[in-house]
């Protein structure tokens, strides 16, 4: 049979009709916890079939279809988005640098640096002092 015959289309209607006709008409039944074709003791039938109507499941399958175009969409827009977008720079928990010194900068003559002298607290972050005697106790040595 070629596939344009019109007892091949008849052949592939008719069996779709079956098809279409035996899914809608099983019954499920219900078996405690578990959902089976098979009737058990004890088991109430259910019944599997679409309640919806035609207009209803077509209905359906355009909104579905509607949403997954939409998804393509929303989706295609967040790439373009990210790609458009610039990464941010690695950043450091460290000390800000200046700017690199501009070439005329590097003509000036090196100004000399001054120095400060040490404070006295400088020398040691903490001195304890002895309750009561008056005296300070002696600093850990570093």
């Amino acid at each position: 049979m070629r596939p344009e015959s019109p007892i091949f289309v008849l052949a592939v209607a008719v069996a779709t009709v079956l098809f279409a006709a035996s899914a809608g008409a099983q019954t499920i039944y219900r078996c405690g916890n578990e959902y089976t074709r098979i009737p058990c003791p004890n088991g109430r039938a259910l019944d599997a079939g679409d309640p919806r109507s035609a207009a209803q499941r077509s209905e359906a399958r355009a909104a579905s279809a509607r949403e997954k175009h939409q998804s393509v969409e929303m989706e295609r827009d967040r790439r373009r988005n990210e790609a458009a977008t610039k990464p941010a720079l690695a950043a450091s928990l460290g000390p800000v640098r200046g700017p690199a010194p501009a070439a005329s900068a590097a003509t000036k003559p090196a100004s000399k640096k001054k120095h400060r002298k040490p404070q006295a607290s400088d020398e040691h972050d903490f001195i304890a002092g002895v309750p009561g005697s008056g005296k300070k106790a002696r600093p850990a040595s570093r």
